[in-house]
C-alpha cells in the first residue's frame, strides 16, 4: 500500500509553510534518511521535467527558475548548475543535461547532520537520519531551513 506525505518548506520558526510536494511513497515507514532522499529526487524530478519543457516549447520561458526562488532544499552547486542547470536558449547552444539527484541528496544529508536545515515529522523534531518514521493518513514533514541574518 502507497502512503501520501505531505511535505512542507518553512524559511524560520513561525513563518507560514508552503506546501512543496505531496509524495506518493511506495512504503509507509521509512528512515528519516529515506525521506530526504526522496525529497531530493523529487525537486530534481520536477526541475528536469521543468526544463525539458521549457526546450520543448511546452511551457513558455518564464521565471521558472528554481535556484533563483530558491526553493531547493539545497541548491545544486555551481559546477552543477554550470553544467546542467542553467538553460541557455538561442542557436548553435547544446540543451542541458538533466540534472543527478546523488549528489544533492549526499550535500542534504551532510546539511542535516551539521544542522544546515531541521526536520520536523507530525510535529517532532527529527535529529537521527537512522529514525524509522510511520506514515499515516494525516502525515506531513516541514523541512526548516533557517535562513542567516543580514549583517551578522
Amino acid at each position: 500500500m502507497n502512503a501520501v506525505l505531505d511535505i512542507y518548506d518553512e524559511q524560520r520558526p513561525g513563518a507560514e509553510r508552503q506546501l512543496r510536494h505531496r509524495l506518493e511513497l511506495p512504503v509507509e515507514r521509512m528512515t528519516a534518511r529515506d525521506l530526504i532522499q526522496s525529497r531530493i529526487e523529487a525537486d530534481v524530478a520536477i526541475h528536469n521535467a521543468v526544463e525539458r519543457a521549457h526546450l520543448d516549447g511546452t511551457i513558455a520561458a518564464q521565471d521558472t527558475n528554481r535556484e533563483m526562488r530558491n526553493e531547493w532544499l539545497v541548491a545544486p552547486g555551481r559546477v552543477e548548475r554550470a553544467s546542467n542547470g542553467l538553460r541557455a536558449d538561442g542557436p548553435g547552444v547544446e540543451p542541458p543535461h538533466p540534472i543527478k539527484s546523488e549528489p544533492l541528496v549526499a550535500v542534504a544529508l551532510e546539511a542535516f547532520a551539521r544542522n544546515g536545515f531541521f526536520m520536523i515529522f507530525d510535529g517532532r523534531q527529527i535529529v537521527d537520519l537512522d529514525e524509522v518514521l510511520t506514515v499515516k493518513e494525516d502525515s506531513a514533514v516541514t523541512f526548516l531551513r533557517l535562513v542567516p541574518l543580514v549583517g551578522g
